[in-house]
């Protein structure tokens, strides 16, 4: 189910939206290991 709905927001929307989505996933979690380990460090 999960796949098929997948698979259609990326029929619907190509190329440049997968990149963005995926960039903004690989920023976020480095923004959150930047943060926790600055957290966990004070």
């Amino acid at each position: 189910m999960v796949g098929k709905a997948l698979q259609g927001w990326m029929d619907a929307h190509g190329l440049p939206a997968i990149a963005a989505v995926v960039l903004a996933v690989i920023v976020g979690l480095a923004l959150l290991l930047v943060l926790g380990g600055y957290w966990l460090a004070t």
